[in-house]
């Protein structure tokens, strides 16, 4: 098999900095060989786009903005325990990356057991009533925004598979998992390593004892009638103000990208 010609490999590296770049984010060699699934030469700190060096000093300004806010968001994930219908959450957007800017509020992903997600979101958006987003606030910092939901029968991503989605499943971190929830919503999301080989090759242990694949089908079967009732609930409150978000009974996404 012929080796990528040099200029082929410049390339990739270019987009991978040219992606991040729109984030004010430079990479390490690390990070970029993880992203890119080139090795790079020669050694450097940080790699940017030509005339970007402040971006260097952005990222670390932004780096201690994200410990206090992932301070709120473990705090915020211990208490979301209480609900034993979720399954997992997880921090996505940019505080995954620990990419905050100061006044950017935090994003969550939260995994329900079937037929229990338009339950779980409709008391958990009132336990997290002072301390949530809402949709006509333009800033909020350091609010919660659990702007994707999934149900465990609902992890495959089911539209846009662009880069920005896939770098999004990639990013997503881990707040609490009680059902192996992680290693299935990477697995069900193979299709992401078109796009970024080296870290789904690195994100994808084996698969996890806690979670038979076909087997949570039937959990809360008997909930169906009362999800249903407050997915419609929901979803008329929500309609007249919907733009591009994409809802169903097993999933939710809020202001998608990409």
């Amino acid at each position: 098999m012929a080796l990528p010609h040099p200029r082929q490999l410049q390339s990739k590296i270019l987009s991978t900095l040219t992606y991040f770049d729109k984030y004010n984010y430079p990479l390490t060699k690390a990070e970029l060989e993880y992203w890119s699934s080139i090795v790079v030469h020669p050694s450097r700190k940080y790699y940017f786009l030509p005339g970007r060096a402040n971006l260097v000093k952005l990222r670390q300004q932004r780096a201690k903005f994200s410990q206090q806010k992932w301070q709120i968001a473990r705090e915020v994930g211990e208490k979301l325990k209480r609900f034993s219908t979720i399954a997992a959450v997880f921090v996505t957007g940019s505080l995954a990356m620990n990419n905050c800017p100061k006044d950017d509020d935090i994003d969550l992903m939260i995994v329900t057991y079937p037929n229990t997600l338009w339950i779980t979101r409709f008391f958990v958006n009132l336990y997290l009533y002072q301390i949530r987003r809402y949709p006509n606030q333009t800033q909020a910092p350091d609010k919660i925004c659990p702007n994707l939901w999934l149900d465990l029968n609902h992890l495959a991503i089911p539209h846009n598979h662009s880069l920005y989605t896939a770098h999004e499943i990639l990013q997503a971190k881990v707040l609490w998992d009680r059902a192996g929830v992680h290693n299935q919503f990477l697995k069900q999301n193979s299709w992401v390593k078109k796009h970024l080989p080296v870290a789904y090759k690195y994100l994808t242990p084996d698969p996890s004892p806690n979670l038979r694949e076909g087997g949570s089908n039937r959990v809360g079967y008997w909930l169906w009638p009362l999800n249903l009732f407050f997915f419609v609930i929901q979803y008329l409150y929500m309609k007249s103000k919907m733009t591009t978000e994409k809802v169903g009974l097993g999933y939710a996404f809020f202001h998608p990208r990409g």
